[in-house]
């Protein structure tokens, strides 16, 4: 009997076409329907219509390299040789991640806070939930620099009271959305992280009202963005060979003082306005032009006391200084000097802030009369020194010179 020679069996054939791995290896681009196949571009961008893609970010940052293997070689070098000259020790990758309290980047800079909210008061985004409280400072901020100031909210410089840290808040404010990074970094860099928050956090919301999102679709942006924020930090470790730490200087040489206020414990003491540069808005009519002078200069004091409480309270820090953008490197400014026994010297003024301090050492011989002791609910010494600076200002609000002769 002759037997028949088996059959091979054939092997299975799966069609490259339908593999259930396709999905891991295309992504189909939501904007223009483009669809990419790997290996995926590293900048996350679509090739064909240029927009940023969180897909394909994820796919390129969740790769992990393959070990490989150890390359044995003959030593050659000797111990005197391998450290002659420099060693070049190499660093380990920054990890960039919004989770963290504090994002470190370079050259001592970090990131505390990326921060959306509207100007109607609508929270967006807030990338660290223990400063959510900057979002309604911002808010107030912006009331104020819009208000009396005239000008649009730039940035807050703050001095912790703990360890003298110096921190600050930068602001972008386009179509009626504040854009606000907080930590330690220079102007020019900040300026860029917030164009670039707010060219991301447009294209995401068009077409859309910020202030009517419902739930669930303010929880996908908020999501989308995140993803976009860390691709933002990512770049921005790139791009340090192009940033210059330099920044621009102020236009004005001068500055000129609008007004002068002088607090205990948020309790106004002294409030000095001068000139008729900041608008305040009455709501209703005097006949005695000083006493409109003095509600206006009592509607300053209030919210001067109030932000400067506000942010007190709730940083932990003192707000060394507010500026608020007229135009190309013009400002307008609000700034806070500590003296004696927690009086507080508040300066409304407009150029430059290189020349605050000489204003205020001017000006500290005589505060200091007046504070040596803790204040007591008496107002004649503040009356007394109110009418004295009064005086010295009518004379030159406008410095240099550094005198009132």
């Amino acid at each position: 009997m002759v037997s028949l020679p088996k059959k091979k069996k054939k092997k299975k054939q799966t069609n490259a076409l339908f593999s259930p791995h396709k999905a891991k290896n295309e992504v189909e681009c939501p904007f223009c329907g483009y669809n990419i196949t790997k290996p995926f571009p590293k900048d996350s961008l679509c090739p064909k219509c240029g927009k940023f893609l969180a897909k394909l970010f994820e796919s390129t940052t969740d790769k992990t390299e393959k070990p490989q293997p150890k390359q044995f070689e003959t030593k050659t070098s000797t111990l005197s040789s391998k450290f002659k000259g420099k060693v070049n020790v190499k660093q380990k990758p920054l990890d960039i991640s919004l989770e963290k309290e504090r994002i470190q980047l370079t050259k001592g800079e970090y990131v505390k806070l990326f921060g959306i909210t509207s100007t109607d008061r609508t929270q967006l985004f807030c990338s660290n939930d223990n400063l959510n409280y900057l979002l309604e400072l911002t808010n107030n901020l912006d009331l104020i620099a819009t208000g009396v100031l005239g000008g649009e909210l730039d940035k807050m410089h703050l001095i912790t009271e703990e360890d003298n840290t110096e921190e600050k808040c930068q602001f972008y404010v386009k179509d009626e959305i504040i854009y606000l990074v907080y930590g330690n970094f220079p102007d020019k860099k900040g300026k860029w992280l917030l164009e670039q928050m707010s060219n991301n956090y447009t294209e995401l919301t068009r077409g859309k009202d910020v202030n009517q999102l419902d739930k669930f679709e303010m929880y996908e942006i908020q999501l989308e963005f995140k993803k976009r924020a860390n691709f933002i930090l990512k770049e921005y470790l790139k791009l340090q060979e192009v940033f210059s730490d330099q920044d621009l200087g102020y236009v004005e040489d001068t500055i000129r003082i609008d007004y002068l206020g002088l607090s205990s414990m948020s309790i106004g003491v002294i409030s000095l306005l001068l000139g008729d540069e900041l608008v305040t808005e009455m709501h209703m009519e005097f006949e005695n032009p000083e006493d409109e002078r003095e509600m206006k200069e009592s509607m300053i004091t209030a919210r001067i006391e109030a932000i400067a409480a506000n942010t007190q309270g709730n940083t932990g820090a003192i707000p060394r200084w507010i500026a608020v953008k007229l135009g190309f490197q013009q400002y307008r400014l609000i700034t806070f000097k500590k003296y004696q026994n927690d009086f507080f010297l508040s300066l409304l003024s407009e150029g430059n802030l290189g020349k605050v301090e000489q204003v205020e050492k001017l000006l500290e011989l005589k505060i200091t009369e007046a504070t040596n002791t803790p204040f007591s609910g008496n107002l004649k010494p503040f009356n007394k020194l109110r009418e004295e600076l009064e005086k010295q200002l009518k004379k030159r609000r406008k410095f240099p010179p550094f005198n009132f002769d």
